[in-house]
C-alpha cells in the first residue's frame, strides 16, 4: 500500500476510534440500552473496503484492536467490549468480502450494483447482531433478542449511510447554481433543526425526505450523501440531549428500552433509501447522457472527418437533416443550402424513374428509399448533379432509421465517388471489345492463312510429284540416252525438287498438327523401339557424313500414349538437325532415359552449337540460325517448329542445352509414361531397377 494510502487509512482508524468512544460514552449514560447505536460501523466496513483484500487481515486487527479499546474506555464491561468488537469487526469483513469478492463490485452506477450493497450492507448487520446477542448471551448484559434487534437496525442503517462514500460512482457537476445549492443547504439545516429542536412540531421531520430527495435529484452523489450525514449527526444530536419528535413518541408509548431510539433509526433509513437510490438514478442518466454525448461528439468527428465520403441523413419523408463537409465537396452544396430540402435537388427526375422501375416502385424518393434498404437491395449506382450541373456517379448505400425498432423515422444515406472508376471501367470495357474484335480478325486471318497453305501445299505437291515422276525417266535413259551436262543438270533439278517437297510436306504437317479439327491418336508407343527406328533412318545420312552414330535406349519398352507417326516426325526432325549441323567426324546421340514415372528423349551431337542470344528464336516459324543461313545449309526452318508443337500435343515439353562451338542437346520430357514391360528372359530376374540404372540393358550402335 502506498504511503499515502496508509496514511488516508491511519487517519480514518484514529476516526473510528473517537466516534466509537463517544457512542459508547452516550450508550453508557443510558443504562436501559446495551447497544452503542451510534457506533460508526459503516466507517470500520468502508476502511476494510478502502484497504482492500490484500490488506484486509492487517487491517481488521488493528480495527478490532481499535474497537475493543474505544468501547473499554467508553466504559463497556470488559468481556462485553471483547464480545462486540468481535462482532463490529466481522461485520466489517463480512461487508468488505462481499463487495471486494468476485460477485461484489465497489460500483454504485445500476440497479444490480444497488441491490448488491443493500445486500452487503444487510448481510454485515445480520452478523453484527448475531455476534452482539451472543455477546449478550454469554455476558447477561441485556436481553440478547432485544439486543440483535436493536443492532441490526442501527447497524443497517449505519452502513447505508456511510459506507456508500467509499464507492465508485460517475462523478457529475449536479445542477443549478451556487445559489440553489445554498437554498438546499439552508433548508435542510434549518428544517432539522426546526424538526428535532422543539418537542411539540414532530410534522416537520417529514419535510426532510423532499428535501433530501430534491438535493439527490439535482446535486453530485457526494453532496447528496454530505447532507445525509448533516442530517444523521444534527438529529442524532438533538436525541442525545432528549429533543426531537421520536423521543416523544417513544415516551407516549411503551415498549423495550432498546427500542428507545428505533423509531429514529427507521427515520434515518428512510432517509438513506431515498436519497441513494435517487441520487443514483441522477448520476446513472448524467452518465448516459455524458456517454451520448461523447458517442455523438465521436460520430460528428467521423462525419465530418469523412471527406472523400458523402454522408446525407433524411427524416421519414426525405428531407435533408445532415449533410457531411464530404457531401458539400463532392456536390458542391453547403449544409445551410439543402437542410430541410428533398433530395430531388440532387437528382434528375430520369434518375428517379429509372430507380423506381428497378425497384418496381412509385416514382417518389420515399419509396424508392424504403425499397433500397431491404436486406436483398445492396449499394447501387446513382448519377448525382452537382451545383454547378456537372453530373458524378455515386455508389450509394441507404439504412433506414427506425425508433428503438420501431416505424422508419429517418434514412442514413453513404455514397462514394466512382465517376472515374466508371468512366475507366467503361473504357476498358471498349478496349476489351476492340482487342476481342481484333483477336477475332487475326483468328480469322491466321485460319484463312492455314487454308490458303494447306491448300497451296496440296496443288503444289502434285505438280512437283509430276516433275520428279519425270526427272527419275529422264534420268533413266527412258527418253534417250543424255549428255554428261544434261545428266549433271537432271541432278540439280531432282535435288531441288526433293527440297521443295520436303518444304511442302513440312507445311503440310504443321498445318496438320495445329488445325483444330485434327485428333492425335493416344494409344501405346514404345520410345525405346521408336529411337532404334530413327537410328536405322539417319544410318545413311550420318555415313555419308562421315559421323558416328551412338544410340543409347533400355531394352524394355518405354511407353507413353501418343501418336506413334507424330513423335517418329519429331524425333526425325531433331535427329535430322543433330546430322545436318554436326561436321565430319563429330558424334550424334539418341538417348531415352527413365524412371519409375517419366521418361525422356534427348538428341546430342558435338556440331557447331547454337548461340546463346539465338535460342530463344529457336523454336519459331522459318527460323534459320545464322550459321545456317551463312554456309548455306540447306532447311525450310519448321522442322524444330514442327517438334515442338509435337511434344505440345503429347503434354510434354521440349528444352535445348547449347553453346556455340560445345554442340547441343534437345530433349523431349514426358511427365508419365505407362509401366514397363519386362522381356520373358527378363521375367525371372530379381526386382527391376530404373532402366538408367541398368547399362547392361543399353544397345550401343556406333557406325
Amino acid at each position: 500500500m502506498a504511503r499515502s494510502r496508509a496514511a488516508r487509512a491511519a487517519g480514518l482508524l484514529v476516526l473510528i476510534g473517537l466516534l466509537g468512544v463517544a457512542a459508547t460514552a452516550t450508550a453508557v449514560s443510558e443504562p436501559a440500552t446495551h447497544v452503542a447505536g451510534r457506533w460508526p460501523v459503516g466507517l470500520a466496513s468502508g476502511l476494510l473496503v478502502f484497504v482492500g483484500r490484500r490488506h484486509l487481515r492487517p487491517a481488521a486487527a488493528a480495527l478490532y484492536v481499535v474497537v475493543a479499546a474505544g468501547m473499554l474506555l467508553g466504559g463497556y464491561p470488559t468481556q462485553v467490549s471483547l464480545g462486540y468488537a468481535v462482532g463490529l469487526t466481522l461485520e466489517a469483513v463480512v461487508t468488505a468480502q462481499l463487495l471486494n469478492g468476485r460477485w461484489g463490485d465497489r460500483r454504485l452506477s445500476d440497479d444490480l450494483d444497488l441491490l448488491r450493497y443493500t445486500g452487503a450492507a444487510a448481510a454485515g448487520a445480520l452478523t453484527g447482531a448475531a455476534l452482539f446477542a451472543a455477546t449478550s448471551a454469554l455476558t447477561g448484559f441485556g436481553v440478547p433478542w432485544q439486543v440483535a434487534v436493536a443492532t441490526f437496525l442501527t447497524h443497517v442503517t449505519s452502513q447505508l449511510i456511510l459506507l456508500a462514500f467509499f464507492m465508485e460512482e460517475f462523478r457529475h457537476p449536479g445542477f443549478g447554481g451556487r445559489g440553489e445549492r445554498l437554498a438546499r443547504w439552508t433548508l435542510v439545516i434549518a428544517v432539522t433543526v426546526l424538526a428535532f429542536g422543539p418537542s411539540t412540531m414532530p410534522s416537520l421531520v417529514f419535510l426532510l425526505l423532499p428535501l433530501l430527495g430534491w438535493t439527490a435529484m439535482r446535486a453530485p452523489m457526494r453532496e447528496a450523501l454530505w447532507q445525509l450525514v448533516a442530517v444523521s449527526a444534527l438529529s442524532a444530536s438533538f436525541m442525545s440531549v432528549g429533543r426531537g419528535p421520536f423521543d416523544t413518541a417513544y415516551a407516549l408509548s411503551s415498549g423495550p428500552a432498546e427500542f428507545a431510539a428505533l423509531p429514529f433509526q427507521v427515520f434515518l433509513l428512510g432517509c438513506a433509501l431515498v436519497c441513494i437510490p435517487f441520487a443514483m438514478a441522477v448520476s446513472r442518466q448524467q452518465r448516459s447522457a455524458a456517454e451520448a454525448a461523447t458517442e455523438r461528439e465521436r460520430l460528428r468527428r467521423v462525419v465530418e472527418g469523412a471527406t472523400s465520403l458523402a454522408i446525407i441523413q433524411t427524416d421519414e419523408v426525405g428531407r435533408i437533416t445532415l449533410f457531411n463537409p464530404g457531401a458539400e465537396a463532392l456536390l458542391g452544396y453547403s449544409e445551410q443550402e439543402v437542410l430541410g430540402s428533398p433530395p430531388d435537388i440532387l437528382l434528375t427526375p430520369e434518375e428517379i424513374e429509372r430507380h423506381a422501375r428497378q425497384l418496381g416502385v412509385g416514382r417518389d424518393v420515399a419509396s424508392i428509399a424504403l425499397a433500397s434498404t431491404q436486406p436483398d437491395v445492396g449499394p447501387r449506382d446513382w448519377v448525382f448533379v452537382r451545383k454547378d450541373g456537372a453530373e458524378r456517379t455515386m455508389s450509394m448505400a441507404l439504412v433506414a432509421i427506425r425508433d428503438n425498432g420501431g416505424p422508419v423515422v429517418g434514412y442514413l444515406a453513404t455514397a462514394e465517388d466512382i465517376t472515374e472508376r466508371v468512366r475507366t471501367q467503361s473504357a476498358l470495357e471498349t478496349a476489351l471489345a476492340a482487342e476481342r474484335k481484333a483477336v477475332s480478325r487475326l483468328t480469322e486471318v491466321d485460319r484463312t492463312k492455314d487454308a490458303f497453305v494447306s491448300s497451296v501445299s496440296h496443288e503444289l505437291r502434285t505438280p512437283i510429284t509430276n516433275i520428279v515422276g519425270y526427272l527419275e525417266l529422264l534420268q533413266d535413259g527412258a527418253y534417250g540416252p543424255t549428255t554428261a551436262p544434261q545428266g549433271e543438270a537432271l541432278n540439280r533439278i531432282d535435288t531441288n525438287s526433293q527440297r521443295l517437297l520436303e518444304l511442302i510436306d513440312d507445311l503440310l504437317t504443321l498445318s496438320q498438327i495445329e488445325a483444330l479439327d485434327v485428333e492425335m491418336r493416344r494409344e501405346p508407343v514404345d520410345l525405346s523401339r521408336l529411337a532404334r527406328e530413327a537410328a536405322e533412318r539417319l544410318r545413311s545420312s550420318a555415313t555419308a557424313r562421315g559421323l558416328r552414330l551412338e544410340v543409347q535406349v533400355p531394352n524394355a519398352a518405354v511407353r507413353v500414349l501418343g501418336d506413334a507417326d507424330r513423335l517418329h516426325r519429331m524425333l526425325s526432325n531433331l535427329a535430322d538437325n543433330a546430322v545436318k549441323f554436326t561436321p565430319h567426324g563429330g558424334t550424334v546421340r539418341l538417348r531415352l532415359v527413365a524412371d519409375l514415372t517419366t521418361c525422356s528423349l534427348e538428341v546430342e551431337d558435338t556440331g557447331v552449337g547454337i548461340p546463346a542470344e539465338e535460342q530463344h528464336l529457336l523454336f519459331n516459324r522459318f527460323f534459320r540460325s545464322s550459321h545456317a543461313q551463312s554456309e548455306a545449309i540447306p532447311g525450310s526452318g519448321l522442322g524444330l517448329s514442327i517438334a515442338r508443337t509435337i511434344a505440345q500435343r503429347h503434354g510434354a515439353r521440349i528444352a535445348v542445352d547449347s553453346a556455340r562451338g560445345r554442340g547441343s542437346v534437345f530433349r523431349v520430357s514426358f511427365n508419365e509414361h505407362l509401366p514397363t514391360e519386362r522381356t520373358p528372359a527378363q521375367r525371372g530376374r530379381g526386382p527391376r531397377v530404373p532402366a538408367e540404372r541398368r547399362p547392361s540393358d543399353l544397345d550401343d550402335l556406333r557406325i
